[in-house]
């Protein structure tokens, strides 16, 4: 993770059992860092998770 372009995102996908453990990381921090967090459900679907504000 060295790009500092708003161009480049990265993305973090856990299983819906993982979410409040990813959601641990403040939301701050994911928006420096450029990360997406995604839930795959148990049915399978894939959705972004929203960020929190500041």
């Amino acid at each position: 993770m060295t790009a500092d372009t708003p161009d480049v995102r990265y993305a973090l996908v856990v299983p819906s059992s993982s979410v409040k453990a990813a959601e641990r990381v403040p939301a701050r921090v994911r928006r420096l860092l450029s990360i997406d967090l995604y839930e795959v459900t148990d049915d399978n679907q894939v959705r972004q998770l929203p960020a929190s504000p500041l």
